[in-house]
C-alpha cells in the first residue's frame, strides 16, 4: 500500500506537501485542477521502474506509454529548468521483507538481516546543460535510513558514510551490473541492489486504468494468454476474464470464494445494466474467437457488447479490473463513472466500498461525481467503512499553481470544510430559477 506522496515542481505542483493516501482515496476538483497529475506521478516512476534502465535516469514515456509527459522542461513546474523535480512517497507492504546489511567493507559473511516494512523514498532530479542528473536520493525505513548524494560523491547508511555513488544513473537506484561477481560483497552495491528491487516489486504491484477505454466488439479472439492486468484502455478484458475462467480464480466475497464471472454478472444485475453476462465460442474453426452476449432484462433477446449502451462497454473494464487484479494490489482509476447514470454512479462508491474491504486493494481514484461521494459519504454513516480508511481532497488551481485541501470528514459522513462550489453553484442555479419563475409569473399576471 502506498502510504503518502509527495511531488514538488511537478507540471501544476509546486509543491503538493504530503498528500496522505487510505486505502480509499478520492480526488476531487475542477478541470485542470492538477487531480490527474498527482496519479500522474506514482505512473511515472512505475514506467520507469518496468524498463529498469541504469543508463535512463527517468522514464517520461512514449505514445505506448501510461503517461507520455514530453520532456523535462514540459513536466518542470513553469518550464524553469533551473529547478530541480522532487518525487517522493511512503509505502508499506502486507508482509515484511528482509534487507541484508554488511557490517564491514568486502566482508559479506559478516552480515545482518533487517526488517523493512515499508520505506520512505524521495529523489531529485536536475536538468544540467540539457543533460539529466540525480541530484540525491533516499530510502527511509523504521531501521535506518540510506541517503545517497551523487554530486558529492557520498552515501550515508544513517550518519555513517559508507562509500560513494558515480556509478548510480537511475532516479531510484539501480546499480550497475555485476556481470562478474565483482561488486556482490560491496556494501553499497549490495544495499541498492536490494532497495530498487523492492521499488520495482511494488510498481509491480500497481495497476491503472485510464479514463478513455477501447471500443466494445463483436468478436474477440483469444490466443489463450494470461495478461498480469486489463491493460490502461481496458483492452485486455476478454483475454483476463477468459484466463480467470481457466483457472477457476475466484474472490472473496462475505466469507466465501465465488468466481470472477459470478460477481461481475451480479453487479451489473444490482446496478440494472445488464441481467445476464456471458463470454461464449464463436463457431470459428480454430475455435478462439468469444463473443460477450449480454441481456438487458429477463424477456430482452441477447445482444453483443458491441450492440448495448455505451455506458456498459466503458464501466466493464472497470469491474473486471476491481477483480481480477491480485488481493492487495493498488488501483489508479481515473474516471470510472463516465458516461453512467447518476444512480450507478452512486453504486461505484459500493463497488469500491467491497473491494476495498473484502479484496483488501488500495483504491485511488479521480472523479468529478458528487453521486459517488455521496454515497461514501452514507455509506460512512452506516458504518459500512470507516472514516480512517478513506482520504478525500478537493484540488484547485490558483493562477497556475496546484494547491489541495483534504477534505475533513467525520464518523457520521459529515464535511466540515466543504470547499465554496465544490460541484458548481448549485443553490445559486436554484435561486436564479426561482427568481426567474417569479419574475415571469408576475409578467403574466400583470
Amino acid at each position: 500500500m502506498i502510504t503518502h506522496i509527495r511531488m514538488k515542481n511537478f507540471k501544476s505542483w509546486k509543491d503538493s506537501g504530503e498528500v496522505e493516501l487510505a486505502p480509499l482515496t478520492g480526488f476531487f476538483g475542477t478541470n485542470s485542477s492538477g487531480k490527474s497529475s498527482l496519479l500522474q506521478m506514482l505512473l511515472l516512476l512505475k514506467q520507469t521502474a518496468e524498463r529498469s534502465n541504469p543508463d535512463e535516469v527517468i522514464f517520461f514515456g512514449a505514445n505506448n506509454s501510461y503517461v507520455n509527459l514530453g520532456d523535462f522542461r514540459e513536466v518542470i513546474h513553469g518550464h524553469n529548468v533551473e529547478e530541480p523535480l522532487e518525487l517522493g512517497f511512503g509505502c508499506k507492504f502486507q508482509d515484511s521483507f528482509k534487507i541484508r546489511i554488511i557490517q564491514r567493507p568486502n566482508d559479506y559473511p559478516n552480515s545482518i538481516l533487517v526488517n523493512v516494512p515499508g520505506f520512505n523514498f524521495k529523489t531529485a532530479i536536475k536538468q544540467k546543460e540539457g543533460e539529466l542528473n540525480i541530484e540525491d536520493f533516499s530510502y527511509q525505513t523504521s531501521s535506518f535510513n540510506l541517503e545517497i548524494v551523487p554530486h558529492e560523491s557520498a552515501v550515508f547508511l544513517g550518519r555513517e558514510r559508507i562509500g560513494a555513488a558515480t556509478e548510480i544513473q537511475n532516479c531510484y537506484g539501480v546499480p550497475e551490473t555485476d556481470e562478474f561477481g565483482e561488486l556482490e560483497s560491496n556494501r553499497l552495491w549490495q544495499i541498492l541492489k536490494q532497495f530498487s528491487s523492492l521499488f520495482e516489486k511494488l510498481f509491480t504491484h500497481v495497476h491503472y486504468l485510464g479514463p478513455t477505454r477501447v471500443h466494445p466488439q463483436r468478436h474477440y479472439h483469444w490466443e489463450g494468454t494470461h495478461p498480469e492486468s486489463i491493460g490502461e484502455r481496458g483492452e485486455e478484458m476478454i483475454s483476463v476474464l477468459l484466463s480467470a475462467r481457466v483457472d477457476q480464480q475466484t474472490t472473496p466475497y462475505e466469507g466465501k470464494n465465488v468466481h470472477i464471472e459470478e460477481r461481475i454478472s451480479a453487479w451489473l444485475r444490482k446496478m440494472e445494466l445488464a441481467h445476464s453476462f456471458a463470454i461464449k465460442r464463436t463457431g470459428t474453426q480454430d475455435g478462439r474467437d468469444y463473443e460477450v452476449r449480454v441481456q438487458k432484462s429477463p424477456d430482452s433477446p441477447k445482444v453483443t457488447l458491441a450492440d448495448m449502451g455505451y455506458g456498459l462497454a466503458q464501466f466493464l473494464p472497470v469491474l473486471v479490473h476491481c477483480y481480477y487484479a491480485p488481493e492487495g494490489s493498488t488501483l489508479i482509476l481515473e474516471q470510472p463513472g463516465i458516461h453512467l447514470h447518476p444512480k450507478v454512479q452512486s453504486q461505484l462508491a459500493d463497488l469500491l466500498i467491497e473491494v476495498v474491504t473484502e479484496r483488501n486493494l488500495q483504491i485511488l481514484v479521480e472523479s468529478h461525481s458528487e453521486h459517488l461521494l455521496n454515497r461514501l459519504q452514507r455509506r460512512i454513516a452506516e458504518e459500512k467503512i470507516s472514516v480512517d480508511k478513506t482520504a478525500l481532497y478537493f484540488c484547485r488551481n490558483d493562477e497556475g499553481v496546484s494547491n489541495i485541501e483534504r477534505l475533513k470528514m467525520d464518523e457520521l459522513g459529515n464535511i466540515t470544510n466543504w470547499p465554496k462550489k465544490f460541484f458548481g453553484d448549485e443553490m445559486g442555479d436554484l435561486f436564479a430559477m426561482t427568481k426567474a419563475q417569479m419574475k415571469r409569473q408576475k409578467r403574466a399576471d400583470g
